[in-house]
């Protein structure tokens, strides 16, 4: 009796010191991970809380502390009477800064339409012989030409910014097809607008003002592709004609 006594003793202690050791594992384990809220998902701008939550559009998951960012949300709740700041992608941490209150709001069609951070909307009136016969629409890439009035007879032409993505056409960001006039022809939107850096911005507008005239050349879809700078590329003037 005596001898069976001791080993359940020792079983016990044995089955004490496993969980024991266990338990300080499991600890170590969640201490290493926390909850975050995950995007199961893609979810456009503008998407309010209560449609991604309804949706099932983020879920919590268990995920590593050290790859967690500081402005995580882990309270669903959070993103009531919100509305996504930009596009989220999927498996995307939900953070403080991808939700803004919808009072803020997110901006109107042109603001929105813009796709670089630090990029800006500016807008110029061309006519048909000028803007490439109409023919130009949302998304597409032109060079941007000047030609200016030396007010003694003669002008210089030249490149002023090139591969320059058109961001709306008259009040719209989308394709639509260019008005025809009673006579056949295509009647202009007049209004052009462009996305560029902010200095770029003001070389257009001043481009646009005085003795200078804008020109268009329209890139074929290739074109946009091959240039790594969205705004375009300055370059100087090519011809002077006396």
């Amino acid at each position: 009796m005596a001898a069976a006594a001791i080993v359940l003793a020792l079983v016990a202690g044995i089955g004490v010191f496993v969980y024991a050791s266990g338990a300080d594992e499991r600890a170590a384990e969640d201490a290493g991970f926390v909850n975050a809220l995950v995007a199961t998902s893609d979810i456009a701008k503008g998407t309010t809380g209560e449609e991604v939550l309804q949706a099932g559009l983020v879920k919590t998951a268990k995920v590593a502390r050290s790859s967690v960012p500081p402005s995580i949300v882990t309270d669903p709740n959070e993103l009531v009477g919100k509305v996504t700041a930009g596009r989220l992608d999927t498996k995307q941490f939900i953070t403080a800064q991808t939700f803004v209150s919808a009072e803020d709001g997110i901006g109107g069609n042109f603001a929105t339409a813009i796709g670089k951070q630090n990029y800006v909307a500016v807008t110029v009136n061309v006519d048909a012989e000028r803007g490439v016969a109409n023919q130009i629409t949302p998304g597409d890439h032109v060079d941007i030409v000047t030609t200016v009035d030396d007010g003694k007879g003669g002008t210089t032409t030249g490149f002023l910014l090139q591969n320059v993505k058109v961001l709306a056409v008259g009040p719209s960001t989308t394709l639509q097809t260019t008005p025809v006039g009673a006579d056949g022809a295509a009647q202009s939107p007049g209004l052009l607008t462009f996305e560029v850096t902010k200095e770029d911005a003001l070389a257009v507008i001043a481009a646009n003002a005085g003795n200078s005239k804008i020109y268009l050349v329209l890139l074929p879809p290739t074109g946009s592709s091959s240039s790594s700078s969205a705004a375009g590329t300055k370059t100087p003037a090519a011809s002077k004609t006396p």
